[in-house]
């Protein structure tokens, strides 16, 4: 069993599953509904502890009814909450999405996380203690900067999920172990990948992977790149497969190399698309 810190985003998510995408002025009614806790580093966390393994999450959710949603999904997931709000009445990020189930393509649509803070003492000396792995998604920078600082003294790997640029990462990205990008994942003013790897490299990270949906990950490392296959699967529900890559790879990092990490957290993404939601796959333990 290994431990594992997560800091990032905590939504409160509900998901409605439609035969198609809404034309406009349309009424569609659902042909299912759930909803659970989201966000990056959130199904991440999950991911993570469903190997079996102690998972911790530092975000900010508050006691508003809304947040209700998340705990209680968190709760079932065994992943322990440390809940860091700087404004514990105010309603959580909150997230309505709509899944095409003729393609199992998503839309999202979001409350602002621009004004979402976490408390100034939320990291201290002990809250790495024991942890094996630390995973960043770039959100709450002040506190992921000062929990990657105190995790590169401890000699704690530090793992980056990169889904889209967000200021001031290059104060970040230093201090990072592991890069895994998005294919949507561009620096400041650019709208490709050109130079990415460059500038990833520069800030002295060696392992970088990039996740293309369904296609071959690339993955640099040590000065090598290489193509990691993706297991091909009937997909239903892309939904949160990116998140579930990066909980399976906090995982896996401990027991494997960079490249074979990669290639088994591919797969339990590609499972995890099998299925509507993101915590179907978890009862199928086909990953174990």
């Amino acid at each position: 069993m290994h431990k594992g810190t997560f800091l990032g985003l905590a939504t409160a998510d509900t998901v409605y599953y439609v035969p198609h995408f809404l034309e406009r002025n349309q009424k569609l009614k659902a042909e299912r509904q759930l909803a659970y806790a989201g966000g990056p580093a959130t199904n991440a966390a999950v991911a993570f502890a469903a190997f079996g393994n102690e998972s911790t999450l530092l975000t900010g959710l508050g006691q508003h009814p809304m947040a209700h949603i998340a705990k209680v999904d968190l709760a079932d997931h065994k992943v322990r909450l440390i809940d860091c709000t700087d404004q514990p009445r105010r309603p959580p990020i909150l997230s309505t999405i709509i899944v095409d189930l003729s393609c199992g393509e998503r839309s999202v649509v979001y409350s602002s996380t621009d004004l979402r803070k976490l408390r100034s003492d939320t990291i201290n000396k002990n809250t790495l203690e024991y942890s094996d792995v630390l995973l960043l998604d770039g959100y709450y920078l002040p506190q992921a900067i000062q929990l990657a600082t105190l995790a590169k003294k401890l000699k704690i790997p530090v793992v980056f999920d990169g889904g889209s640029w967000k200021d001031g990462l290059e104060n970040l990205l230093p201090l990072v172990d592991y890069a895994i990008c998005s294919n949507a994942f561009f620096l400041p003013g650019s709208t490709n990948q050109e130079g990415l790897t460059d500038f990833l490299q520069q800030q002295g990270i060696q392992c970088i992977a990039i996740t293309r949906d369904g296609q071959p990950i690339i993955a640099h490392c040590q000065g090598q790149t290489r193509e990691i296959p993706v297991m091909q699967v009937k997909t239903v529900d892309t939904l949160g497969a990116g998140d579930i890559f990066h909980g399976a790879f906090c995982h896996y990092i401990l027991e494997c190399d960079f490249l074979l990490s990669l290639e088994r957290s591919g797969e339990v993404a590609s499972l995890s698309c099998t299925s509507l939601g993101t915590r179907a796959w978890i009862e199928q333990e086909k990953f174990l």
